[in-house]
């Protein structure tokens, strides 16, 4: 019996979700750097969220030449979760990956990540290092570290991801284990998320990558991210008490995470104190020193 060529076998299909909303200034050159990709099975999927620019007809003209991108437009603005939601829905692949309309890659990004996910059994996730660029794609003076927590126990894994950035929720992830994570219309969805992903298992950095964070809007504090949240187009906090306390529903889900999980009781017992006693104390770090 003739055996298969090892070099001639398909990887497995990586989805990558792209979440839109008036992204025309910087679309083609994200599109084209993630096409760019040296990771021969990609699917691109593109969810437009009503834009009023010229989006729609960028990803349109992307769609037309190349099989693997799809592109859905919303005839209304959804909100940014309904997005993020969309573009997870439709994925087919194995393997799933977030990624903005005004962000650059390293051409062996996703290649490196899907390495050290199928080298790490235990592994849900896996992120390349972060450059910052500014609008016209400059280095930023920005920098920003890692959470690798191989090695460590559920707990430490889930603190340590707590404190860290959110970065790591554009990195690739197992699309089944993102499937269960919830996705959720209130601000930090993504520490609910990242938290929930720690303590199914390990983040590994794969330090032979990185990425590109474009930072171009004029958001000169912490209020003016919550300003961003709580905006009609946006749509993250849309009832009343969301409205006046964007963080309100944070605190009871980051606990709702902690019981679902698979955690022993005893292991929840004390888990969910040090929970408690740090969500006040990165309010202020958050708010005032970042």
């Amino acid at each position: 019996m003739t055996r298969p060529d090892l070099d001639s076998v398909q990887p497995p299909l990586i989805s990558v979700g792209m979440p839109i909303y008036n992204e025309e200034r910087f679309l083609a050159d994200s599109l084209e750097s993630m096409l760019g990709q040296s990771y021969p099975n990609l699917e691109i999927l593109i969810s437009d969220n009503a834009s009023t620019d010229d989006s729609a007809r960028i990803c349109a003209d992307f769609a037309a030449r190349h099989d693997n991108v799809n592109f859905l437009r919303c005839d209304t603005n959804q909100g940014a979760i309904h997005n993020f939601r969309a573009v997870l829905n439709r994925a087919k692949g194995e393997y799933f990956m977030w990624a903005s309309g005004h962000d650059l890659w390293s051409t062996n990004y996703i290649q490196m990540c899907y390495e050290v996910l199928q080298g790490q059994p235990g592994s849900v996730l896996a992120f390349g290092s972060t450059n910052w660029i500014d609008a016209q794609g400059e280095p930023y003076p920005r920098h920003s570290g890692w959470s690798d927590t191989r090695g460590m126990h559920a707990i430490a894994r889930y603190m340590t991801v707590y404190w860290g950035n959110m970065n790591p929720v554009l990195g690739l992830i197992r699309t089944s284990d993102l499937r269960d994570c919830p996705l959720l219309k209130t601000t930090g969805a993504d520490l609910v998320i990242l938290t929930q992903l720690a303590l199914t298992g390990n983040f590994v950095h794969a330090d032979k990558t990185s990425w590109s964070r474009r930072e171009f809007r004029e958001e000169e504090d912490y209020n003016d991210k919550l300003k961003r949240y709580k905006s009609q187009n946006y749509g993250l906090e849309q009832s009343r008490l969301g409205q006046i306390f964007p963080l309100a529903r944070l605190p009871f889900e980051l606990v709702r995470v902690v019981l679902r999980s698979q955690l022993s009781l005893g292991q929840k017992v004390l888990l969910l104190p040090l929970l408690l006693v740090n969500l006040p104390v990165k309010y202020i770090t958050d708010k005032w020193f970042r």
